[in-house]
């Protein structure tokens, strides 16, 4: 396997919360009109979901007032998804039995399309996402109002699903700065992701100091709060990376809920080109003061501009003009 992605939506120099939806069947190339893509680093996220489950599958996986007749439509919708976009690695062996060829893992599913045959796995919602590299939430509307009604979450970005779960969408996006448009409008959002059913696809972006998927607030037993923090560069040497999300949102009018998948990429900002650098700094230059803050970026944004070497880029553009 040699697949690799990438994505670096930093480079129009402008950082913005919009929610930027764009339909996901409009991109030129097949992979990026899937829903779940899988490449070179397959078995670090399983294993780090696998992580997840030992520490408590609980603290990273969580519903509620979830419908089965959502959840078992998502699941119908995982599944005929991992089929299709990735036939080698995924095989249907019975009406209710799906091998992963790549691990040889066994999942039994159940008539009801909701539970799973397993003394490991919660749920079939469970045991699907354990499979992929994404997560994977789903909202719930009705009654005039929307909730977070399930989320599997095992690379969270520095917030935690138990403050999620059970939320209007306006609410758990609240923390975010500069997000006030976004949240007053976001019915009209909603009412277009799941009447129009898209899929949809956005970016969601930010400066990391490691490479590793789970940042929940709250870390493992016997783990310093300082080391499981990160978003501080530890020495001159140290890499710096674009932590970036490639979000996916489908709509199920049917059963008035929407899917909506996580997927995770890091970029060390050394293997940029000079543009590319250009660009992020311009981005990071374009951020509000409470964006740095929430981004964890106010305490460093000068150890970024020296990784990047911004002073000789721009001394070197000066010349040239």
């Amino acid at each position: 396997m040699t697949k690799k992605f990438r994505y670096l939506p930093f480079l129009n120099g402008v950082y913005s919360t919009a929610p930027g939806i764009k339909p996901t069947n409009k991109n030129a190339k097949k992979e990026d009109r899937q829903i779940l893509q899988i490449d070179d680093h397959y078995m670090a996220y399983l294993y780090n979901k696998k992580k997840c489950r030992e520490e408590n599958i609980h603290k990273y996986y969580l519903e509620h007032e979830l419908k089965p007749s959502t959840i078992k439509t998502v699941n119908a919708y995982l599944l005929k998804s991992m089929l299709y976009e990735y036939s080698n690695f995924f095989l249907k062996l019975d009406e209710n039995q799906l091998l992963n060829k790549f691990n040889n893992e066994l999942i039994e599913l159940t008539n009801d399309g909701v539970s799973v045959k397993s003394n490991f796995y919660q749920s079939a919602f469970d045991a699907l996402v354990s499979q992929l590299q994404e997560d994977v939430a789903v909202f719930q509307l009705g009654n005039d109002k929307d909730y977070l009604a399930a989320i599997h979450l095992c690379a969270p970005n520095h917030w935690s699903p138990a403050d999620k779960i059970g939320r209007a969408f306006d609410v758990i996006h609240r923390p975010i700065p500069n997000m006030d448009a976004t949240n007053q409008h976001y019915q009209k959002i909603l009412d277009t992701i799941i009447k129009k059913r898209g899929p949809f696809t956005r970016f969601a972006w930010g400066i990391a100091t490691d490479e590793r998927l789970n940042h929940h607030p709250d870390p493992p037993t016997n783990t310093a709060h300082i080391d499981w923090h990160g978003r501080q560069p530890k020495e001159d040497e140290s890499p710096i990376y674009v932590r970036v999300e490639r979000q996916n949102l489908v709509g199920f009018p049917e059963i008035n809920a929407f899917m909506f998948t996580i997927r995770t990429f890091f970029y060390n900002v050394e293997t940029f080109t000079t543009e590319e650098k250009r660009q992020l700094w311009s981005a990071v230059q374009s951020m509000s003061v409470e964006s740095l803050h929430y981004k964890g970026l106010a305490d460093w944004k000068d150890r970024l501009k020296q990784k990047l070497n911004i002073s000789a880029l721009e001394h070197s553009s000066n010349l040239s003009g």
